[in-house]
């Protein structure tokens, strides 16, 4: 049985190393497009309208003795054209971060801070550079069951590509 098959009591996270290349790249894009997120922004009317972000972790951090990050996305984004910032909703919230951030609660935040962006309508996916990474590196039997996890049937061709491969 798949992990995706399962009910899930906490968030799902797939570790993937901070250095990873293909991660680094994933990152990489996703900030080289934000104006195709903002374009999105304004004309999309359904669907999910996401940005991750990267929330340093303050006790592994401190524990440590060295800066720990958690990846987080944010939904329900918008861009606010006059203050000139994005701001979205978190719908989940792992245990590490619950002393500063709660489910439901609403968060600013600058272009620069998005470290990937996503809008997924009626199932096709537009963006989201790092779940891209993430399903290559499943086994190719968990990569259907992914897609039906996070609710993609068809991955949009990114932003300068010509075709629509995960």
């Amino acid at each position: 049985m798949s992990k995706f098959d399962q009910p899930q009591q906490e968030p799902l996270f797939i570790a993937i190393k901070n250095d990873d290349p293909a991660m680094l790249r994933a990152h990489a894009q996703a900030s080289a497009t934000i104006d195709h997120f903002r374009d999105h922004l304004t004309r999309t009317v359904n669907g999910f309208r996401c940005a991750k972000l990267k929330f340093r972790d303050p006790d592994e951090s401190d524990r440590l003795g060295e800066d720990r990050f958690l990846y987080l996305w944010l939904t329900s984004v918008h861009y606010h054209v006059v203050e000139q910032v994005f701001s979205g909703t978190f719908f989940e919230v792992p245990e590490e971060l619950r002393k500063w951030h709660e489910v439901g609660e609403r968060l600013a935040f600058e272009a620069e801070d998005i470290f990937d962006w996503m809008v997924l309508e009626d199932g096709h996916l537009h963006g989201g550079f790092t779940m891209r990474v993430a399903r290559e590196a499943l086994e190719p039997s968990e990569r259907s069951k992914y897609d039906e996890y996070v609710g993609v049937t068809v991955y949009e061709p990114l932003p300068g590509q010509a075709s629509g491969k995960p």
